[in-house]
Order: C-alpha cells, then structure tokens, then sequence
C-alpha cells in the first residue's frame, strides 16, 4: 500500500473542513429559507454557530449609528434562544460602549480574539460572562451592504484558538446572522404596516358606518323637528321611524365592519340594486331629489370593490345632505367592455377642494380608489355644486386587482 503523504493527509482534511462549512452555510440558508416564523431566523443562524465551533453560547449585537452604542439583540445561552425582552434580562444593561477589543473588532473589520474575560477588568458584560463559566470570547463584526453594522461574540468555557477556516466559517455564520436580523426588522415593519392598514380601514368603516349612519339620523330628526313646528304630527313621526331604523341599521353595519363582512345592502341585491335601495332611503323624507341612473350590463366586481362603491356614494350623498344644502343629487354607474364609471353631482354649495378639510371622508375616498387600481376627478368650487367621477379598469374583461 503506497503511503499518502502528510501534505495529501492536510489537504484531505482542509478539504473535508471546507466540505463541513459549505453543508453548515448551505443548512443556515435553507432554514432561513423555510422559516415561516421571521423570529427564529436568527435562532437558526446561532445554534448552526454554537454547534460548528462547539461554542459554549454566542451573542448578536447591533450598532446604533448615531450614538456608537451597541443593542443587544439576541442570544444562544445554556442551549435556549434569548432575545432582549426575555426576562432573563430584566435588570440588565442591554446598551453598552465600544471598548477597545470592540473598537478593533470594528475598524479592522475582522475578528479580534479576548483570550481570557476574567483578565480583562474593562471587558463590557464580564460579570454575566464569567458567570456563564466564559472564558474566550471570539468578536466577529456583522456585515451588511460592505458595512460593518454590528458584532457578535461567539464564547467559549475553555480558552481557544482558532485556525484559519474555523474564522472563515464564523466571518460568513455572522453575516448570515446579520441577514436573519435584517429580515426580522424588515417583518416587523412589514406587520407594522399591515397594522396601520388595517387600523386605517377600520376608521374608514367606522366613519362610514356610524358617522354616516347618525348623519342620516339627525337629517330625520331635523325633518322631524320641523315637521312638527308646521303642526304635522304624522309626518313628524314617519321621520322619527326612519332615525330609529337608520341607528339599527348603523350599530348591525358597525358590527360587520368589525368582522369585515359585506354591508348588509349587499347580502340579498346586487350593486346597483343596493345603491338604489341606500339612495331611497337617505333621501326619504329630505328635500333632495335624488335619481340613480344604471348604463351598461353589470358584470361582476370582487366583493370588496362592491363595498367601496357603496361607500363612497355614501359618502358624497351623506355631504350632499348635511353640509351642500343640496336641492338635487344624481348617481350615475356605467359598465363598460374596458371600465367602470362612478359619477356623483350635487346642485348644493360646493367647497374649496385647494384648502385642507376636516374629516375622513375625501381622504377615504381617495383610499379606496387607490385600493382599486382607479382614477379619481373631483370638480367643485364654492356655489357651484360637486362632480365626481371615477374610473376603475377593466383589463381583458375583468378586473383589474384584487383587493
């Protein structure tokens, strides 16, 4: 048998090493890849750096830019996942300084080894570390876009060297777990908007629910008010039975809005039926003569677009009637083979669209156009009455999004 040469035996092994860091940096992707919970990113990129360099535990810390400091962020202790607002930290400063092995750690942008932390009195967290049984601890800066962007601190309970490829392989597991961190952030903020989203269609439907519902009640108790002023009892109390129904109506639309159901119109008509029905009934009793005017074959439209265009002729009627002084309002909803076209006029008093306006209603209106995909053309000025027109694309005969 030919011996193999210990050159042949060391290139075998750098080999064989080099094998063992791409399988641990290809199993870090693949769970980052497959993690459906943005949390434990991280927690994956950690326990692959403990279990590769057989660390006692490891740290992640980011840097705040504009004071220095660095943020605790996470942590692998005694086998268990920490982050900052586990209680294990209650009472820990979790915002501490650069000190020197940081600062190199940082400028050089390559790893510095503290060798021992119980020889260094300065060294931040030292306590906490020798009471983990810490002894080496090896700083890894975290990169993101060419910019070092934080540290981590891998630690062991003996003291240790470490060879050329076992430095590699944490440069490469800390940038992963700089990457995991960055997408958690990024899923934070990404639920943070859906948050303010959805907190802002709740406003929308609470201002079109109960606010234009007890619009419409004062609008009857107002007609109701007058009526009996000019001795008319029974007309007076036909206005009374439509306030009460509109507040029934008005208290089962908030409930449906908060479970995000249909409007109750749209359970048993279709569109254009639930708009003439919700017309008629705003205007009984009123002086505005109001029409609605279908053109065109009505095709399908995804239920939540329905209730848009239900609630911004709600809308611009309810303003006809509360604030316009309007004698007459018109809505007209056209199909076209390309289109839909939603156009609402009013004779009333108009208004100055330039200034900033009180309320949610036009700035609702604009969002749930934008919600569609459409175009919105609003032509008013004061004394000349409001037109407005919007238009939602078809795109090869249907619609254009889905909500």
């Amino acid at each position: 048998m030919v011996p193999v040469s210990a050159t042949a035996e060391q290139e075998a092994l750098r080999e064989t090493r080099a094998l063992g860091q791409v399988e641990a940096l290809i199993h870090t992707l693949d769970k980052l890849a497959a993690e459906a919970a943005p949390k434990r990113l991280a927690e994956h990129v950690l326990r692959t750096i403990a279990e590769q360099l057989d660390a006692q535990s490891c740290s992640a810390w980011r840097r705040d830019a504009e004071t220095g400091l660095f943020d605790f962020q996470a942590s692998l202790e005694k086998g268990i996942f920490r982050v900052r607002t586990d209680p294990e930290f209650r009472g820990v400063s979790l915002r501490i300084a650069m000190d020197d092995y940081w600062r190199a750690a940082l400028l050089a942008g390559e790893p510095v080894v503290m060798e021992d932390i119980r020889q260094l009195k300065d060294a931040a967290w030292r306590a906490r570390l020798m009471a983990l049984g810490v002894v080496t601890v090896l700083m890894v800066p975290m990169t993101i876009g060419g910019r070092v962007d934080g540290t981590m601190g891998i630690r062991f309970d003996r003291k240790r060297s470490f060879s050329e490829a076992e430095v590699d392989l944490a440069k490469a597991l800390a940038n992963q777990t700089m990457l995991a961190l960055q997408l958690t952030r990024l899923s934070e903020q990404a639920s943070e908007s859906a948050v303010i989203a959805e907190r802002n269609r709740m406003a929308r439907d609470i201002h079109d629910t109960l606010a234009q519902g007890f619009t419409g009640v004062i609008v009857q108790l107002e007609a109701a008010t007058d009526a009996r002023s000019r001795g008319l009892a029974g007309e007076a109390d036909q206005h009374v039975e439509r306030a009460k129904e509109l507040a029934r109506e008005s208290l089962s639309e908030a409930r449906r809005s908060v479970r995000a159901l249909r409007p109750q119109e749209l359970e048993d008509k279709d569109l254009s039926e639930a708009l003439e029905a919700m017309i008629r009934k705003m205007t009984a009793g009123t002086p505005v003569a109001a029409e609605f005017i279908l053109l065109g074959h009505p095709s399908k439209m995804p239920p939540a677009w329905e209730e848009n265009v239900m609630r911004i002729v709600q809308e611009v009627l309810t303003n006809a009637l509360r604030h316009a002084r309007a004698q007459s309002f018109r809505a007209q909803l056209e199909f076209e083979s390309s289109e839909l076209r939603l156009r609402m006029d009013d004779d009333g008093l108009g208004f100055d669209a330039a200034r900033k306006h009180d309320g949610l209603g036009l700035i609702g209106i604009e969002e749930r156009v934008a919600e569609m995909a459409g175009t919105m053309e609003l032509r008013t000025r004061p004394g000349a009455g409001v037109n407005l027109s919007i238009v939602l694309p078809l795109v090869d005969g249907g619609w254009s999004a889905e909500p």
